[in-house]
């Protein structure tokens, strides 16, 4: 049978109430001489704690709740979130917690969520892209509940995010200083904050060209291939056509490029495409993506810190909000424009 504190006790001559403060340090203070006879003890008998035990001492579970923007069957298949719950799994291990990822079976709505995640199976909650309609950041702030939201940004909850605007603005300028004058842009849902940032930073990134926006060559998708596939056609389709495509995400300029592909389009010959996130996923399409990469690891560390900092000292961090820097990354999908003047320009270029 596995050592139990009992049997620390034995072995030391000391109360068993004892050996539990100086293994889970407190609730009530132990000397350090015998804190660390008791933990030389412990190593000795090979003991392993009780999860179970040692929260009913602590008052902690350990344990931090992950809430996905939306819970669909196909949820882990998206590269994003599946390279974001990597990364706060490793970031949350790091502190000895688990995580939990909040599913369900039957659709939530905000006051069931909230209901849920407040049973008391968790120590704090991590949001990942709460859509704006939601109801949750703000229910969780008003109940003082250790919140810390991550890619998007909610009043009076610590949010860490990407800079989407200067992401967007460096792919733009790169492409302009080869040669591209005709943009186009498929985005996310506006629910996101983040599809709509990398909107508004398009549109302004036009202006501070002085190249002319072109509402036909915008087209909102779901952050997923399947459903860039139709706007990238549309796109595709008219008697002019951009030589470049921005996407809001990886799986979308996935979507693109198979929509090219099927319309005997040139990548990036005919047509350069530029996704964002890079994920892993961007390194094996057919041509390798080009994309703007955003800190994903960095930002789910920042995130678990300043849920940690606010779970151990029971105080929440002054809301802010942690932006971090992006980084384009240039692959076989993009390319220099040699004739720009060959085609109608969308503005007068400078």
């Amino acid at each position: 049978m596995p050592a139990t504190i009992r049997d620390i006790a034995k072995r030391l001559g000391i109360s068993v109430s004892t050996v539990s403060y100086a293994l889970n340090g407190g609730p009530r203070p132990v000397p350090e001489d015998v804190r660390q006879r008791v933990l030389e003890v412990a190593r000795e008998l090979d003991y392993r704690p009780n999860r179970l035990a040692r929260s009913m001492v602590t008052g902690k579970t350990e344990t931090i709740a992950v809430v996905p923007p939306v819970v669909t069957r196909n949820m882990l298949r998206s590269p994003y979130i599946h390279a974001v719950l990597s990364s706060v799994a490793d970031a949350v291990g790091e502190h000895g917690y688990d995580i939990l990822l909040h599913t369900s079976a039957t659709p939530m709505d905000d006051r069931q969520l909230v209901h849920s995640l407040l049973s008391g199976k968790v120590d704090g909650i991590l949001l990942i892209a709460p859509l704006s309609t939601s109801q949750v950041p703000e229910e969780l702030r008003r109940r003082d509940v250790p919140c810390v939201v991550l890619s998007s940004v909610v009043e009076g909850v610590p949010s860490v995010c990407a800079d989407n605007v200067a992401g967007i603005f460096s792919a733009m300028d790169w492409l302009y200083a080869h040669g591209h004058r005709l943009f186009g842009f498929v985005g996310g849902p506006e629910t996101f904050h983040d599809a709509r940032e990398r909107l508004l930073a398009f549109r302004q990134c036009l202006r501070d060209l002085h190249l002319t926006y072109r509402p036909e060559w915008v087209a909102y998708g779901d952050f997923t291939a399947q459903g860039a596939e139709t706007c990238a056609r549309t796109i595709l389709s008219g008697a002019e056509r951009p030589t470049a495509i921005l996407s809001a995400n990886d799986e979308t300029a996935a979507g693109v490029l198979q929509v090219a592909q099927e319309m005997g389009l040139r990548v990036p010959e005919d047509l350069s495409v530029v996704g964002f996130d890079d994920t892993p996923f961007a390194q094996i399409l057919s041509p390798r993506l080009s994309s703007i990469r955003q800190p994903l690891e960095q930002m789910a560390t920042e995130a678990v810190r300043l849920l940690m900092e606010w779970i151990e000292q029971k105080t929440p961090p002054t809301p802010r909000v942690v932006q971090m820097a992006t980084e384009l990354v240039l692959r076989e999908s993009t390319t220099p424009r040699s004739n720009p003047s060959s085609r109608s320009t969308g503005g007068n270029g400078k």
